[in-house]
């Protein structure tokens, strides 16, 4: 292996080093949109996508499912908790202000789906990039 090759292998972390960190960086992220303002939003939404980028970047190569997969189960946690602490925190147009858990939770999904995509589909590009960069393993 080259001695860049080296390099950036030290600075790979493990998969559940990666989530820990995703998870603290998301649910930080949607309290200081809280905290700002009545909902989550557009700063939410960015803040997702680049997370959900960087876990890609981050992560062995022995990690790469996990991460693969860590965007919207992230988010259906994340809404989960901000729906049960703070209800109010989910608005989506249409809403009834005694909506159920499932259906915050659910319009939760439906206002952040763009960034959904973007951050999952981004996530996968990533990998796949790292996949077909990956230098050539020893053959048989």
């Amino acid at each position: 292996m080259p001695a860049t090759s080296h390099r950036l292998a030290r600075r790979e972390l493990s998969a559940p080093a990666v989530v820990t960190l995703s998870v603290a960086c998301t649910v930080g992220a949607a309290t200081l949109q809280l905290l700002l303002t009545d909902a989550l939003g557009v700063f939410f939404g960015i803040c997702f996508v680049l997370m959900s980028l960087t876990a890609a970047l981050m992560v062995r190569s022995d990690g790469f499912f996990v991460v693969g997969v860590l965007p919207p189960l992230l988010l259906v946690g994340v809404l989960t908790a901000v729906a049960v602490i703070v209800p109010s925190g989910i608005d989506a147009p249409g809403l009834a202000d005694d909506a159920g858990l499932l259906q915050r939770v659910i319009a939760g999904i439906v206002s952040q789906a763009g960034a959904l995509v973007i951050g999952h589909a981004g996530a996968i590009a990533v990998l796949g990039l790292r996949i077909v960069g990956a230098p050539a393993g020893p053959r048989r």
